[in-house]
């Protein structure tokens, strides 16, 4: 994995379009097809070519760290599982929060509290600031920020769910056959972070 970075303050979850981009991939196109087909037939319907190219590229990525076995699995799942697929994709792809699922989200599971509190996300982050240079240097704002992308990503996941002055941690029911890929491309660390273990 790469450097910690704070680019999912500006991405979204983006399920549908994730599905889409995987039945494209199914369907036999390729990247270049589907690009073209994003920008010439705004097939994603976003506002302008710049935010079609930035979705693009999100789920170019996000697929990119899966290989076919997820793709071929995808279609046959639940739309709680497909979720779910969509966020292994992100935690593939992002360091900090691949930590925060696996140092906070599964530390709820594992405790049985059951109750995700700001103040908990926050000292995720302050302990991270203590530990890194570079999450040390973002500002309060872009800490606030990537807490609220954090949460968001988690709710539209259907793995928390809001109720004012905490959230509910939901423990996901992974299909049997989604544990056995992960577990095939050696992503233990994810899977012990959405079971809890």
């Amino acid at each position: 994995m790469a450097k910690y970075n704070a680019h999912l303050v500006a991405v979204s979850f983006w399920f549908n379009e994730f599905s889409q981009f995987i039945d494209l991939l199914n369907q036999g196109k390729s990247l270049e097809e589907i690009k073209t087909i994003s920008v010439e037939d705004n097939y994603f319907k976003q506002s302008s070519k710049l935010r079609t190219l930035e979705m693009f590229s999100q789920l170019k990525q996000r697929t990119d760290t899966l290989n076919g076995d997820y793709f071929e699995l995808f279609t046959s799942l639940d739309i709680p599982n497909q979720k779910i697929v969509n966020l292994i994709s992100v935690i593939n792809m992002d360091k900090l929060f691949s930590e925060f699922m696996y140092e906070s989200f599964r530390n709820e599971l594992l405790l049985g509290d059951s109750k995700l509190y700001d103040y908990e996300v926050q000292s995720f982050f302050d302990r991270k600031q203590a530990e890194d240079d570079q999450v040390a240097s973002w500002t309060d704002e872009t800490i606030t920020r990537l807490s609220g992308s954090y949460l968001t990503f988690l709710r539209e996941a259907g793995l928390l769910e809001d109720k004012g002055e905490y959230d509910d941690v939901i423990r996901p029911l992974i299909d049997i056959r989604l544990q056995d890929v992960m577990r095939d491309n050696n992503e233990n660390v994810a899977l012990a972070s959405l079971l809890g273990r």
